[in-house]
């Protein structure tokens, strides 16, 4: 299914485009009889006309990498460090800095991405129960893991947030209230439990990107290992998230689409490797105007000319010296993979001494016809992850002071093995989670991964304040609890004023 196609937005979303705010600004309309007659009340018929539609909600996952897990995330934490002394306004500078505000930019831009999926899936979903075909249930599982997804994510960044299950219109959704947390982890469960128990094992090969029911477990593990953590806190999650590890890691090289993991780290984020290593991906392609990735641009600050032939448009931000100095071994192989130290440009002969990511770049790769165009596919689940995932939970259910759990260490020591670092030995249970933390950063880098790991393992505030205070940032006051969300986007506020409640500290 590389590359997913192109899809139209059928409507206005309804939820979450403040620009719908427009629709009153025009009173006059071109009198052009149209070519076809594609709005969302009389296109779907047929099973094609589904399977485009679910193709959609896949398609607006295309941004997303760029506007959340790299902008919000790992912009969020303490892997990058932006300039010091920047002396004009940028977006990510304030999300870095902790001054960001409701009228910053991005949180706009990342809200509509994600409202943008639950609209379509909605859609879809709203008209499904209708059809008879056989694949049904398949399109129905796929639209909910989607929309699980955004909310997750949505209620991570925002805590609570408008909830929806149906398709609203314009005027309902400027009345959804925002639910709470609970209840849109409620929902998120719910969806990824029906797609886990309706999702296909494996595609035919020219399916291959869709999403499976081992991807399905991995997220619904992920998402009650997060609800055990900060703010639900709910013990009673624990045990579930390991029921769900334990099912995909059942089917490693049982499963085709739980393969072992990758003898190579790096190979990992090659196109010739895309769809081979990870439980599900973003689908990209280079050439086609608009399905290419943006994560090498993203992340970069200056290429050389043997690199790649575009310049990136990176943040003005480089990698943390503390991720480069915190025991990251040099014969990790993780860490030649995701950060150069400088370079010489062999035309010009440039010598820069720039740190920066360059995990997701294949250099001398010739196929980016553009900054916006590059060919490789975005993790979003891992193996890896649910592995490390696994030995937490595994590590949470011994008593205070324990041992780690002999299988916990197993499975954090596959991945070191893999790096080519030693392997650790028995530890005590706190001595692990702080090893697991360490070991999750370093797999992970500039995935989106960190962030998230230090809010609900309840370690952000201690480890960004030290990161505020190593790196001079420019912040008047101790981040406390508020900082663990983002403000509601102002445009997004401005739609129903009044209506809804600011996130506690901020305007």
């Amino acid at each position: 299914m590389k590359p997913f196609i192109s899809f139209y937005r059928p409507a206005l979303l309804g939820l979450g485009l403040s620009a719908s705010l427009l629709l009153g600004a025009c009173n006059k309309v071109l009198d052009i009889a149209p070519e076809a007659h594609n709005s969302v009340a009389d296109f779907y018929k047929t099973e094609s006309d589904f399977n485009q539609g679910v193709v959609g909600i896949y398609n607006d996952f295309l941004p997303i990498p760029g506007d959340s897990y790299w902008n919000l995330s790992e912009l969020r934490s303490d892997d990058i460090v932006v300039t010091v002394g920047l002396n004009v306004q940028r977006d990510y500078a304030d999300i870095n800095g902790y001054s960001a505000t409701s009228q910053t930019g991005q949180f706009e831009t990342t809200w509509s991405d994600y409202y943008s999926v639950i609209y379509r899936a909605n859609v879809v979903l709203g008209r499904l129960p209708a059809m008879s075909f056989a694949r049904v249930p398949q399109f129905t599982a796929e639209a909910r893991f989607l929309r699980a997804l955004a909310y997750f994510d949505l209620v991570r960044y925002w805590g609570p947030v408008p909830l929806t299950t149906t398709e609203v219109s314009i005027s309902e959704a400027k009345n959804l209230p925002r639910a709470p947390i609970a209840d849109v982890y409620k929902v998120i469960t719910e969806d990824l439990t029906f797609a886990a128990a309706n999702l296909p094992d494996v595609y035919a090969a020219t399916d291959k990107g869709r999403v499976t029911k081992w991807a399905a477990k991995a997220l619904l593990g992920k998402v009650y290992l997060t609800m055990y953590g900060y703010p639900l806190k709910q013990a009673d999650k624990l045990p579930l998230a390991k029921q769900q590890f334990a099912d995909v890691i059942a089917q490693e090289g049982v499963s085709a689409s739980v393969p072992a993991i990758a003898p190579s780290y790096k190979t990992m984020f090659q196109t010739v490797n895309d769809n081979k290593y990870w439980l599900f991906e973003v689908q990209y392609i280079s050439g086609t105007g608009g399905l290419g990735s943006t994560a090498p641009s993203d992340m970069g600050f200056q290429y050389p000319s043997q690199w790649v032939t575009y310049q990136p448009f990176g943040p003005d931000a480089g990698v943390n010296p503390n991720l480069l100095g915190a025991g990251w071994p040099k014969i990790d192989t993780r860490k030649a993979a995701t950060i150069d130290s400088g370079y010489v440009d062999t035309k010009t002969k440039f010598v820069s001494p720039r740190i920066q990511f360059t995990k997701f770049l294949e250099k001398g790769t010739t196929a980016p016809t553009g900054t916006r165009d590059y060919p490789n596919n975005y993790p979003l689940i891992r193996y890896e992850d649910v592995l490390l995932m696994q030995a937490e939970v595994l590590n949470e259910e011994a008593g205070t002071g324990a041992a780690v759990p002999t299988l916990a260490l197993t499975y954090l020591n596959r991945i070191r093995t893999r790096a080519g670092v030693p392997v650790l030995k028995t530890m005590t249970k706190e001595n692990f989670r702080l090893a697991l933390e360490q070991e999750r950063r370093w797999e992970f880098a500039a995935e989106g991964q960190r962030w998230f790991d230090l809010v609900r393992t309840g370690r952000a505030l201690t480890v960004m304040n030290q990161f505020i205070k190593d790196n001079a940032v420019r912040h008047p006051t101790p981040l406390d609890e508020h900082d663990l969300l983002f403000p509601v986007p102002l445009q997004e506020m401005q739609i129903n004023p009044g209506f809804w409640q600011q996130n506690a500290g901020y305007n």
